[in-house]
């Protein structure tokens, strides 16, 4: 469910799954959607972006945003977690015979319907050195909600040696 909106204070930029069509773009834009969504744009109003191509795992969008002025539309995005690395808060189960381990190390991302999926790393043979497959899996709600982002940037930016 997407949050309470006060037009004082616009939705943050991002991803989104669209819940209703974009006015005016239907068919570019129909409900159930991924889009990274700007609060702000060259010509000042809102704009969605389509997604265009995916390396690694990890959208790239369109340069050119479409007009999104629709209240409505806005108001009913769902957000989404940013693409990159998290750590799964709690085991869960993927199906009777495998489980997922708490702290597990995973990789979001989405498909162009915005279903989240994860991707796990594998070792990389004959390297010190993970990677992660092209192909991962899908989760229910439940899981998402297990998500927690992993900030490799680190409490602060490295000092130099003198």
């Amino acid at each position: 469910m997407a949050p309470a909106r006060n037009d004082q204070d616009p939705r943050p930029c991002g991803l989104y799954r669209t819940i209703l069509s974009l006015p005016g773009h239907e068919d570019a834009v129909p409900a159930q959607r991924l889009v990274y969504f700007h609060n702000h744009s060259e010509r000042g109003g809102p704009v969605v972006l389509l997604p265009e191509s995916n390396t690694n795992n990890k959208w790239r969008f369109q340069g050119a945003g479409l007009p999104a002025n629709d209240e409505a539309f806005i108001a009913a995005m769902e957000p989404l977690k940013p693409e990159g690395l998290y750590r799964v808060r709690e085991h869960f189960h993927p199906d009777g015979a495998r489980v997922v381990p708490a702290g597990a190390l995973a990789q979001l991302g989405y498909n162009r319907r915005a279903d989240p999926i994860l991707f796990f790393p594998q070792p990389v043979s004959g390297e010190n050195a993970i990677a992660f497959p092209a192909k991962g899996m899908s989760i229910p709600p439940a899981v998402y909600a297990l998500l927690d982002r992993i900030d490799l940037r680190g409490p602060h930016e490295p000092k130099r040696l003198h």
